[in-house]
This record gives structure tokens, C-alpha cells and sequence, in this order.
């Protein structure tokens, strides 16, 4: 072979190998995207022609979910699609004669992550006008929070003042017990009927699964001696009485991504006090919800700041019972799973909290009321919008503190995945005191499940910093990991880091990027 053929021959095949890479790169988009195509996209999708939609604004699983099942009772017209919210835009706007809207509140009132552009384009200017349109929301949130299902109510008067026509006033779905999902959900199949729909089940916020009881093995505080509230690292298992098995489950109980639910509880010392406080007898047996039980027994699952300051007005039983009754139910809390099911425990890792000095109810009760084999009343829910991308993409994991339990969980399946292209970035107080998991994160470095660690400290004295503060200053190699179609994954909390985070990464990629990266699924975020 001739000089000159050599090098022919070699540009040749470092023409075919660059071609090759691209197409690797097409198609780790490809596959990311289809993953998110499969949560979002349609029941039965056309280019054109399509007159039904349903399309959902949910954080943690739950508006997505409803949506399915809603587009699988629609999709009998044959006309239907189902798509996130911020994948709706003018040109399915257009196609659409109706929509139904299933939209969740997230903290202050606020969109969910998958809601914020559409809110933003189409709900602060008069951009459209859908006089075409009929909608319907199902507004979902808690009555205990302050905004409650207030995005939903924003989405309907939004929609309204472009022009489109209410089917009838947002319907508001409230996982707070004291309220009946039940009569809400029937009047929402009720709307779905009239255009064709299957009948549905009725769907309560109890309906995802039974509460079953789990028992404490293990706790211990993560970050002793820190200037902050105790991080509380927490395993469980399930109770004898429960039948269920972790890992003798015929499929895996849960994945990584995915949520727990917990019924919280008072503790006796805080109910024999509420009890002391309007001169009860905590050991008087009152008759609730046709049961009989001891006061102080009652009292664990009530919330104790809605009580009446006149308390019942009597010692009569049953006068307490009607009292004790009117006490609003201690409302669920929602955790992210710390562990994969092939680890043989459930973990969680929950931050202590006190506000004003008043010590959180289920936080004070998992982090230090709970005995070892006491048991708690969990529930676990899949979150489809915080699980993993394919095991062959790379993955930036960003978080702080409680957060590192969905970190956790998804660096724990990586390695069961045999996928080694991971980057932590994670920020904590103080590097002596709150270096938590210091010893996993050493292992998975070493075994090479760990390409890269930046922890940052906010309380150091040489270099103190956030871990919004690590985006920037690593903003090079964050563009060559998205370059090779890396997905970017943030757990922790919502205001001050994942906002932090989000817009530095706006800042490092441009907003064009990152809501693309969110489109194709490769943007997902657990915050709270």
C-alpha cells in the first residue's frame, strides 16, 4: 500500500468511526426520548385531525397517572392524545376542539416542573385565542398547605381569558383526608362519559395501593455534631403480619425514583399534653368512626394545631368523640426511597425539622419517636418522572442534603446496571460534620461506578460554596457530558438549590438546551 493509499485508508476509517459515534449519539437521544414519549406522549397521537387531549402538570406521579387512565377511558373515540403540559403549544392547541386538564399544585402555589412553560407562555400573555376550545381541570393539592390547588385554578381562569370555554368550574381533588375524593372523581367521569369515554373506576388518593405496616430496623444520625437540624438515615422492613417480601417479590416492590408514603403519627408525650390542655383524661375511652379506644389513642392521628381552643365543652365520652372527630387527620408525607429493593431494606433519610421552635410532627416521630421493630403504616408509589434513564447513559446526579436519598437509590441501580459513567455533585454544611454516606461514595469511586465527585460545603471556612456554586465552575465538562447525551437528574429542595441549580444550568447550556434536555426526558428533578 502506498503513502497515499495509507492515508485514505486512514481518513476513511476515522470518517466511518466519527459517523459511527454520531449515530450513537442519535440514538442515545432517540432512546431517551422514547422513554419520555412512553410517559407523555398519546394514548392514540395523529399529525392532524385530533380533537381530544388530555394533558397533565405533575411533579411526583400522581396527575400522571390520573391522565392515563383518562386517556385509556377516551381512547375509544379513537382521537385521543396525552401529552405533559409544556409539550402543548399552539399547533396542538389548534387540532384540539376539547381538553381536559389534570394539574397539580407544587410548593407556593406554583406549576409543576412540566407545567412552568406553558404557564409561562400561555397564562401571563394574551398570546392565543381558543375560542374553539372547551376544557375541563381537575385541580389536585392538599387543604393543609396554604395555596391549595391553586396552579389548577390559575390553568382555568388562564384559559378562560384566553377564550376557551369551561365545561364546568375546576374540579379540586384533595389528598387531605378530611375531604371524599370519591364524589370528585365521579364528577370528572361524569365529563370524560359525554365524549365517549369508558367508565372508569373511581380513583381516591387511597385507590394507588393499601398502607401496610413496616417495622424499624436500623436508624442512625448521618451528620452528628453539624451546625444543622440531624439528618436521620432510616431502614425498614416489612412487618411479619404484612406478607409481603423484598426480595422474594415475584417483580421488584419499587424502583429507584420512586416515592414512599407514610400515615405520620403524634407522640404519646405530645397527646397526653394536648389532652392535659383542656383537662381531659387521656385514658377515657371515646367511641370514633364506630370504634372504641383510648383518647390519647385517637389523638395520635389527629392533627393537634386545628384544635378548637374551647375545647369539647364537656366530659361527657361522647361530646369528646364528636370533638375528637372534628380534628383533622394527620395528612400523608411523602419520602424518596434511599435504597434499591435488591439492598433488602426500604431506607429513607429524613431531616429533623422544627418551625418556630415547634418540632415537625412526622419528622420528630421517624427521626426520634420510633423504637427499633416499631412499625409505621407506609405506602409505596411509583414516580415514573424521576426514574432512571438507560443504564447506558450518562448521568449527572445533582442534589443536597435529604436529597442524596434519591441520589442514593439511583447510584445504587447504576451499579446493579453495571453503568459506570456517573458525576455527583452534591453540597452539604460542614466537610467535618455532614460528609454524609462518606463511605458508599468512596466505594463506588473505587470500584469505578463513579467518574466523578464535587462536594461543596456552604458552612466551610477555606472554601465555602453551594452546589449550584459547582455548575459554573465545572461548566466545560457539563457541556461534554450533554454532548454525549447525559441525562441530569436534581433531588432535594426546591427553592434555593433546585432553583439555584436550574439557573445556573440555564446559564452554563442556555434555557434552548435545557428545556430541550427536559423534553427528551433528560432533565428530571425530585424536589420538594
Amino acid at each position: 500500500m502506498t503513502p497515499i493509499e495509507r492515508s485514505v485508508f486512514v481518513f476513511a476509517v476515522t470518517g466511518l468511526y466519527a459517523l459511527f459515534c454520531v449515530y450513537c449519539f442519535w440514538q442515545c437521544r432517540r432512546r431517551s426520548s422514547g422513554e419520555s414519549t412512553f410517559i407523555a406522549s398519546s394514548v392514540n397521537e395523529r399529525d392532524s385531525g385530533v380533537s381530544l387531549l388530555v394533558a397533565y402538570a405533575s411533579q411526583s406521579g400522581f396527575a400522571l397517572s390520573l391522565a392515563q387512565q383518562s386517556a385509556s377511558a377516551l381512547a375509544a373515540s379513537g382521537r385521543v392524545r396525552m401529552l405533559p403540559l409544556d409539550r402543548v403549544n399552539d399547533a396542538v392547541l389548534a387540532t384540539t376542539d376539547h381538553a381536559f386538564f389534570i394539574a397539580s399544585t407544587y410548593g407556593e402555589g406554583e406549576p409543576p416542573d412540566n407545567g412552568v412553560r406553558f404557564a409561562r407562555t400561555y397564562l401571563h400573555h394574551q398570546s392565543v385565542q381558543l375560542s374553539h376550545l372547551k376544557f375541563a381541570v381537575l385541580a389536585l393539592g392538599d387543604s393543609a398547605y396554604q395555596h391549595f390547588c391553586a396552579f389548577g385554578h390559575k390553568l382555568h381562569s388562564g384559559l378562560s381569558a384566553l377564550g376557551a370555554v369551561p365545561i364546568c368550574a375546576p374540579l379540586e381533588l384533595d389528598s387531605h383526608s378530611a375531604h371524599n375524593p370519591a364524589e370528585v372523581m365521579q364528577r370528572w367521569n361524569q365529563q370524560l362519559s359525554e365524549f365517549g369515554a369508558d367508565a372508569i373506576p373511581v380513583v381516591e388518593t387511597d385507590s394507588l395501593g393499601e398502607f401496610q405496616a413496616w417495622q424499624l430496623d436500623h436508624r442512625r444520625i448521618v451528620n452528628p455534631g453539624s451546625l444543622g437540624e440531624p439528618l436521620v438515615h432510616l431502614t425498614f422492613t416489612p412487618s411479619p403480619e404484612s406478607g409481603l417480601s423484598i426480595l422474594q417479590a415475584p417483580v421488584p416492590l419499587w424502583r429507584a425514583g420512586d416515592i414512599a408514603e407514610i400515615i405520620p403519627r403524634n407522640s404519646v408525650e405530645r397527646c397526653a399534653a394536648f389532652a392535659a390542655r383542656f383537662q381531659l383524661d387521656a385514658n377515657i375511652v371515646v367511641g370514633v368512626e364506630n370504634q372504641a379506644g383510648k383518647l390519647i389513642d385517637e389523638l395520635r392521628s389527629r392533627d393537634l394545631r386545628a384544635a378548637d381552643l374551647r375545647g369539647p365543652g364537656s366530659e361527657d365520652p361522647q361530646a369528646i368523640a364528636n370533638w375528637v372527630d372534628n380534628l383533622p387527620r394527620l395528612s400523608k408525607r411523602e419520602y424518596s426511597i434511599a435504597s434499591t429493593p435488591e439492598r433488602g431494606s426500604l431506607d429513607l433519610l429524613v431531616r429533623m425539622q422544627s418551625t418556630d421552635g415547634v418540632p415537625g410532627v412526622a419528622s420528630h416521630w421517624l427521626g426520634a419517636g420510633l423504637n427499633t421493630a416499631d412499625t409505621i403504616m407506609l405506602r409505596l408509589r411509583s414516580n415514573p418522572l424521576f426514574h432512571a434513564p438507560a443504564s447506558n447513559i450518562p448521568m449527572i446526579l445533582i442534589g443536597n442534603g435529604s436529597g442524596f436519598a434519591g441520589l442514593r437509590a439511583h447510584l445504587q441501580a447504576r451499579e446493579l446496571a453495571g453503568s459506570r459513567s456517573n458525576w455527583l455533585l452534591f453540597g452539604e454544611r460542614g466537610p467535618d460534620t455532614d460528609r454524609i454516606f462518606r463511605d458508599e461514595i468512596s466505594a463506588w469511586q473505587s470500584r469505578g461506578f463513579l467518574k466523578r465527585v464535587d462536594l461543596t460545603f456552604s458552612r466551610c471556612s477555606r472554601q465555602s460554596a453551594y452546589v449550584q456554586d459547582a455548575i459554573p465552575a465545572n461548566s466545560e465538562a457539563i457541556k461534554a457530558w450533554v454532548a454525549t447525551g447525559a441525562a441530569i437528574y436534581v433531588c432535594g429542595s426546591r427553592h434555593g438549590m433546585a432553583a439555584g441549580v436550574d439557573q445556573q444550568l440555564r446559564r452554563v447550556l442556555g434555557s434552548r438546551e435545557v428545556d430541550a434536555l427536559n423534553d427528551a426526558g433528560l432533565y428530571r428533578r425530585d424536589v420538594y
